[in-house]
């Protein structure tokens, strides 16, 4: 059994509040970011976007390192930065390729692979956080219903293609994320669900994007929805003040 790290109080709220500002801030300039694109869709905005995407990726990874260290070494922080790390190594190697004199790559690639395993990854995360408290069924069935009935309706009018079939995988893997977020007590966590849901969301309307409205300039705000999610999730998931016998941390075995 792994014990909580003996960290006093003050560092705990030091820590949380620098970390609270910064993502605070990167989540206030996504949302100007994203207004700007509906309004003046450029591809200076879209460049913006896609570098603040990768830059939140990567600085949640590192509060989740911190997070890990600080506060407990809560196995599921670790698992949730490395989806952040591998969600933001992914989108790297599509830019380096692009850099280095390659062809950019299309849907579906490679990358889409460690997208989907990113989203899997934090789905584990999200499991080991917090303890497991089932959610409203009924809600549960209509997410489940969503996540399986628009990829179906995508290859029966389009056929089954490497797009279709990783559209399936996308909805798969967002829709279970949706459904552990839920029955982890997210619900009680808004900050963190919202996050949460902005996030698959996000990738939901990729697929989707890619296949049929790939010359729309205004769905490509979806990519702010990544970096709006991965600020709320860190945001959400930030330790409030030191543990106490009255509300005991998960320790994993």
């Amino acid at each position: 059994m792994s014990e909580p790290s003996a960290v006093v109080p003050a560092a705990r709220d030091t820590l949380s509040g620098l970390l609270s500002g910064l993502f605070g801030a990167v989540l206030g300039i996504a949302v100007a970011l994203g207004l700007a694109i509906l309004v003046i869709p450029t591809p200076t905005y879209l460049a913006l976007s896609n570098y603040l995407q990768i830059v939140t990726a990567f600085a949640g990874a590192g509060a989740f390192l911190l997070i890990y260290f600080r506060y407990g070494h809560q196995s599921g922080y670790l698992y949730a930065a490395g989806a952040f790390a591998l969600w933001g190594a992914s989108n790297c190697a599509w830019y380096l390729t692009v850099l280095n004199g390659g062809l950019a790559w299309v849907f579906p690639s490679l990358i889409d692979i460690g997208i989907i395993a990113s989203i899997i990854l934090f789905t584990s995360a999200c499991g080991r956080i917090y303890q497991r408290k089932p959610f409203s069924g009924k809600i549960i069935l209509l997410v489940l219903a969503v996540s399986l009935a628009i990829p179906v309706a995508v290859i029966i009018t389009s056929g089954i293609s490497n797009p279709s079939l990783m559209t399936l995988l996308y909805f798969f893997a967002c829709g279970t994320l949706i459904i552990t977020a839920l029955n982890h007590t997210f619900a009680e966590n808004p900050l963190a669900l919202a996050g949460t849901l902005l996030f698959a969301l996000a990738f939901m309307i990729y697929p989707l994007r890619e296949m049929f409205f790939s010359g729309n300039h205004y769905l490509t705000i979806v990519g702010l929805f990544v970096a709006a999610g991965f600020s709320l999730i860190v945001l959400g998931l930030l330790p409030r003040g030191a543990p106490t016998p009255e509300t005991p941390q998960k320790v994993d075995a």
